[in-house]
């Protein structure tokens, strides 16, 4: 049985068909696209399939940039939207460092902006799937009030590497444990897989096995991408 739920994420798409085929190809429930995309045209195409989209970005933590995109999504959320997933990051000196002190009032601002304009609508958190063992200063408490899902990024490789010990169910039980530990309500965690195009067929199925043995029914794969192998793509489908 596949399952409930599949969301597969991206950054950017060369040609929004070909996108969309690959998401019906994998049978996909719903796709998350970041918000500097072409949303006008990319959620009737993918409605008329029957596939809900949603928005992601890594907000500016300076409160006009972070502001303007909570804007960018009140908007997109009237146009559509079925939902919004935060990507709270740290990195020391970028505008997009929530790895700080203090940052909790701004953070329930946007999250208030964004919540208040499509109650209902999904909104969650993704980061880090180490939580405060990676950045302790973000206000992760605040976003994790106001998110109906949480979805750390439990990948165990990526084009820069291996991510952790490279096991996707071991990655996977560490991204339950600590998202719960950092506060986030177990029954709302959904580790997501990937990166896709560093990954193998065997690595999807173990990902999707470890979900089913937490009872989450619900997957998420990181990112499309052309150079994802067929296999790993057939792996998903089956997923």
């Amino acid at each position: 049985m596949g399952a409930r739920e599949k969301i597969l994420w991206v950054v950017h798409y060369d040609h929004l068909h070909d996108f969309v085929d690959r998401a019906v190809e994998i049978k996909a429930t719903g796709v998350a696209v970041r918000t500097d995309n072409d949303f006008k045209t990319a959620i009737p195409a993918f409605h008329a399939k029957g596939i809900k989209v949603f928005g992601w970005r890594w907000p500016s933590a300076r409160h006009d940039s972070a502001m303007a995109e909570a804007g960018r999504v009140v908007d997109l959320l009237a146009a559509g939207l079925d939902g919004y997933f935060v990507d709270p990051e740290g990195e020391k000196g970028k505008p997009y460092d929530w790895d700080q002190k203090g940052l909790e009032a701004l953070a329930e601002k946007f999250c208030i902006a964004i919540t208040k304009a499509a109650p209902g609508k999904p909104f969650g958190t993704t980061s880090h799937y180490r939580a405060r063992k990676v950045f302790p200063n973000l206000p992760w408490s605040t976003f994790f009030r106001f998110s109906s899902v949480l979805l750390p990024q439990a990948y165990w490789r990526s084009d820069q590497g291996v991510i952790g010990h490279g096991i996707p169910d071991d990655n996977y039980r560490v991204a339950l444990d600590m998202w719960t530990a950092a506060g986030g309500d177990k029954a709302r965690i959904v580790p997501m897989a990937g990166e896709l195009a560093s990954s193998t067929a065997a690595e999807i199925t173990t990902y999707a096995q470890a979900a089913t043995s937490a009872g989450i029914d619900t997957l998420h794969f990181y990112t499309y991408d052309t150079d994802v192998k067929d296999s790993v793509w057939n792996a998903v489908a089956k997923a």
